[in-house]
C-alpha cells in the first residue's frame, strides 16, 4: 500500500485560536502545499483554507493550543491534487516543450561532453556549472564556447577564486575573467586572465565657480532691531528665507546683528530679531547664520537641582519624565527569578522599569540581585527582607511578594519582599512601591525554581510539585474548596487534573470560589468543567480563575475521584 504523501520541511508556529500559521524554513509553494491539504502538530489536525506565501497558510481557529517553532505535517490530500484534466494539461505542455526544436540537454558537472547518443541535429546542450555550450550538428556534438552572464563581484581581491563572467574592478577600470580555469592571485591587466570591460575615464574640466554667501557692505547703520538694509555685491548666492549675519569688521564677535534676510540685485535686507554690541557702523561682512535653537527650561533651583517646567512634566534627579499618571499600570522587564549560583535563597530581578502602584513615580532599575533569607539593606546583593510579621529570614512554606521600591528624595530605586502582598513595609525614606511578582518556599525554606515567561505573565514550576487536591473517593454533590500552590492573589493557576467514578459516569465542576455553586451535569445546564466515564480516569491540562489562590469542586455523583496539581500560573502584572 502506498502511504500518503506530506510535507514537513522547517517548523511552524500557531496561537491558541490563531487562523494564521507562520512558518520558519519552509517552502510552502503552490505546488508543496495547497488549500484543502491537512496541517498537523500532534495529534491536532486542520484544514488548511488558503496559501498566502512560502511562509504563511490560512487555517479555521486553531484548537491545539498556542505552538511555537515546533515540528509539524502537512498531508498531500487536497482535491486539488486529483484534478485529472489539469494534470493532463501539464503533461502535454511538458511534452510539447520537450518537443520543442533546440531544447536543451543538460551536461552533467562531472562530464566533459554531452552523451553522443543524446539529442537530435539542431539541438543544444548546456552544462550549467560551467556554462559550456555546445550543439549537435551532423550527429556531432560541436562545443560552442562559454556562455555565462556577468557577475559582478566588487572590488578586485587576491584571494577570491575568479571563473569565467566573474567581473571585479581595479583603479577605477572594470575587468572580466576568461580564461575557461578558475584561479586566483591573477591581477589585471593579465591577457591570459582578464580582458578589460571599462576603464577609467579621464578627468574632466574644472566647472565654473558658482555663487557663494559672504559678502560686504559700507552702507552706515545702528545695530537694532527691525528691518536694515545694505547695499552689496550682486551674484551672491543668498535666497530668500535664509538667515543671515552682519559683522562689523573692527569687532565681529561682539558687534553683529541677524535675522532672516530677502535678497535681489545688490540689495540685501535683514528683518533683524538678534543684536549683540552697539552703535552705528560701515564695515559689514555677511555670513550665513544657523536658526536659534529652542528656548530651554526657564530656570534651575541651584539648591534642589530641580526644574521649572510646563504643565504635564515633571523631574526626578535631573531627569525629565511625562506625568506618570498617564502610565498607570505601565511595567516592563523586572522578571522575578531564582539566582543561577544561589538558588535557595536569592532572587535575581531583570532590569525594567514601571509606574509605582499610586501612578505617580517612573521608576526604573538595572539587573539586580536580592538576597531574600536577611533583612533588607540597600544597594544589589544586599538582603530585601522587609521586617514585617517576623520576617528577617526565609520560613517554610510560605509565600513572598516582591515590590520595587523608590527613595524619591534621592532618586534611589531598589527591591524588597514581603509576606504581606498589599501593604509592605518599605525601609525609612522609601515612599513609593510596585508589585512585580512573587516566590514561595518549601518545607526546607527554599525558594521553589521557577521559569517564567509571556514578558513575565506566566510562572511555571520547573519541577512539578506535590498534589494540591487529591479526594480519593470523598468527592461527592457537596462543594469542597483547596488553595493551590499559586499566589494568594486572583489569578489563574495552569493545573494537571485527573479524575474518576468506578459506578457512574461523572460531570465535575471546577470553578473560583467567588462564584455561586450548581451541581453539574454530563450533557445539560449547568454543564460540569469535565466528564469522567464510568471506570474510567480521565485527565487533561486546564486552566481556572483563583480568588486569593483558591478554588472550589464539585460532583453529581458520591465516591468521585479529583486530583490537581499545580504547573505554574498566569497573571497580567500591569493589574498591580
Amino acid at each position: 500500500m502506498t502511504a500518503l504523501n506530506s510535507y514537513s520541511t522547517g517548523t511552524a508556529s500557531v496561537s491558541a485560536g490563531g487562523t494564521t500559521i507562520t512558518g520558519s524554513g519552509t517552502i510552502w509553494s503552490g505546488t508543496n502545499i495547497k488549500p484543502g491539504d491537512i496541517f498537523q502538530i500532534g495529534n491536532f489536525q486542520s484544514v488548511i483554507s488558503d496559501v498566502t506565501d512560502t511562509t504563511h497558510l490560512v487555517i479555521p481557529p486553531w484548537g491545539g493550543g498556542a505552538q511555537t517553532g515546533v515540528a509539524y505535517t502537512i498531508w498531500q490530500v487536497s482535491p486539488q491534487r486529483f484534478a485529472g484534466a489539469e494534470a493532463m494539461a501539464t503533461v502535454n505542455q511538458l511534452v510539447a516543450a520537450f518537443r520543442t526544436s533546440g531544447f536543451f540537454v543538460f551536461v552533467d558537472i562531472d562530464a566533459t561532453e554531452p552523451d553522443p547518443s543524446l539529442g537530435d541535429d539542431g539541438q543544444y546542450a548546456f552544462q550549467p556549472t560551467t556554462g559550456k555550450t555546445w550543439v549537435k550538428s551532423a550527429g556531432v556534438w560541436a562545443y560552442l564556447g562559454i556562455y555565462k552572464g556577468f557577475n559582478f563581484t566588487g572590488a578586485y581581491n587576491g584571494s577570491t577564486t575568479y571563473s569565467v563572467g566573474d567581473v571585479m574592478t581595479d583603479a577605477g577600470s572594470s575587468y572580466v575573467w576568461i580564461n575557461a580555469t578558475p584561479g586566483s592571485g591573477h591581477t589585471a591587466p593579465n591577457a591570459t586572465y582578464w580582458q578589460l570591460l571599462a576603464s577609467k575615464g579621464d578627468t574632466g574640466s574644472t566647472g565654473p565657480t558658482g555663487a557663494g554667501y559672504g559678502g560686504t557692505s559700507t552702507t552706515s547703520l545702528a545695530i537694532g532691531t527691525g528691518s536694515k538694509a545694505f547695499t552689496t555685491q550682486a551674484g551672491l548666492a543668498y535666497t530668500n528665507g535664509a538667515r543671515v549675519r552682519a559683522s562689523s569688521a573692527a569687532n565681529p564677535t561682539t558687534d553683529w546683528m541677524e535675522g532672516v534676510a530677502t535678497y535681489s540685485g545688490t540689495s540685501l535686507t535683514i528683518s533683524v530679531d538678534k543684536t549683540n554690541g552697539s552703535g552705528t557702523h560701515a564695515d559689514w561682512n555677511f555670513n550665513v547664520g544657523g536658526e536659534p535653537g529652542t528656548v530651554g527650561v526657564s530656570s534651575i533651583a541651584g539648591n534642589t537641582g530641580a526644574f521649572t517646567l510646563g504643565a504635564g512634566l515633571t523631574n526626578a534627579t535631573n531627569v525629565l519624565l511625562v506625568d506618570p499618571t498617564y502610565l498607570r499600570g505601565f511595567i516592563n522587564g523586572l522578571f522575578v527569578t531564582n539566582d543561577a549560583s544561589t538558588p535557595n535563597t536569592v532572587i535575581d530581578i531583570s532590569a525594567g522599569a514601571c509606574v509605582s502602584s499610586d501612578a505617580t513615580t517612573l521608576m526604573k532599575l538595572a539587573a539586580f540581585t536580592k538576597n531574600a533569607n536577611a533583612a533588607w539593606a540597600v544597594g544589589t546583593g544586599n538582603g530585601s527582607a522587609d521586617g514585617a510579621a517576623s520576617y528577617t529570614t526565609l520560613g517554610a512554606s510560605t509565600w513572598y511578594a516582591v515590590y520595587l521600591i523608590e527613595r524619591t528624595d534621592t532618586g534611589v530605586v531598589d527591591v524588597l519582599t514581603s509576606k504581606s502582598f498589599s501593604a509592605p513595609t518599605l525601609p525609612t525614606n522609601y515612599t513609593k512601591s510596585r508589585f512585580i511578582g512573587a516566590f514561595r518556599t518549601d518545607a526546607s525554606s527554599h525558594i521553589l525554581a521557577m521559569v517564567v515567561y509571556d514578558g513575565g505573565n506566566v510562572v511555571m514550576w520547573k519541577t512539578l510539585p506535590a498534589l494540591d487536591v487529591s479526594t480519593g473517593s470523598a468527592l461527592g454533590t457537596t462543594p469542597q474548596s483547596s488553595s493551590l500552590l499559586v499566589p494568594p492573589l486572583n489569578v489563574e493557576a495552569l493545573v494537571n487534573i485527573v479524575g474518576a467514578n468506578t459506578s457512574a459516569t461523572t460531570a465535575i465542576y471546577i470553578y473560583n470560589t467567588d462564584l455561586s455553586t450548581a451541581a453539574p451535569a454530563t450533557n445539560a445546564s449547568p454543564l460540569g468543567s469535565f466528564v469522567t466515564a464510568i471506570n474510567a480516569r480521565t485527565g487533561f491540562k486546564t486552566s481556572v480563575q483563583t480568588s486569593a489562590g483558591a478554588i472550589s469542586y464539585v460532583a453529581n455523583n458520591a465516591s468521585t475521584d479529583l486530583e490537581v496539581q499545580t504547573i505554574g500560573w498566569r497573571y497580567s502584572r500591569s493589574a498591580y
